[in-house]
């Protein structure tokens, strides 16, 4: 089991939301898998889009380390920007097409936020290439499933019981796919 200080980062927290078997075999099992192509290019599209951000936004901060004691959080965030009078969370992602858990990525940036700030959060920012800007509400609904998530989480560690797979069209890509159940199941 990898985490010896207890402590989820905000990236644990997309993994299990992208599927729960992810982080299971990744934190639970340990198996590791290196950068893929999709991280590099990840990598070249943030550059771009970095500049595109610091022209259009109040910046605050980049690269920001926010932690949570409430939680058992850490993450950093690619900007916090002030936005409509707040400090919102801001987000790079290099897909032109919108992933469903990206929204609670932010959210659970945004609690972050929330925590190390002490300002609440109604919005985060998520930018794509194009610049395609996409404007999140951050709702209470939000920050209660990412608290449910962190208590699955918690509880996948600590139990190391097996999770159910999320089936979706991005297990093709996955890292895990030729040990998952489900895609050798289905292929």
């Amino acid at each position: 089991m990898e985490n010896p200080e207890n402590k989820f980062t905000v990236r644990m927290v997309e993994e299990y939301i992208f599927c729960p078997l992810v982080f299971y075999y990744k934190y639970v099992l340990g198996i590791k898998k290196p950068p893929s192509l999709w991280s590099n290019l990840g990598r070249q599209v943030e550059e771009e889009l970095s500049r595109y951000v610091e022209e259009h936004y109040n910046v605050i901060g980049k690269q920001v380390f926010l932690e949570s004691k409430k939680y058992s959080l850490a993450g950093i965030v690619d900007y916090i920007v002030k936005y409509r009078g707040t400090y919102t969370p801001l987000e790079i992602k290099y897909s032109r097409k919108l992933k469903p858990w990206w929204k609670y990525t932010l959210t659970t940036y945004a609690l972050l936020v929330e925590e190390t700030y002490y300002k609440p959060v109604k919005n985060a920012i998520l930018i794509m290439p194009g610049p395609k800007t996409t404007i999140i509400n951050i709702t209470s609904n939000d920050r209660n499933y990412i608290i449910k998530t962190l208590e699955n989480m918690k509880k996948t560690l600590e139990e190391q019981t097996t999770p159910k797979p999320t089936p979706s069209k991005s297990c093709i890509n996955c890292d895990y796919k030729n040990i998952c159940p489900y895609q050798t199941k289905n292929q």
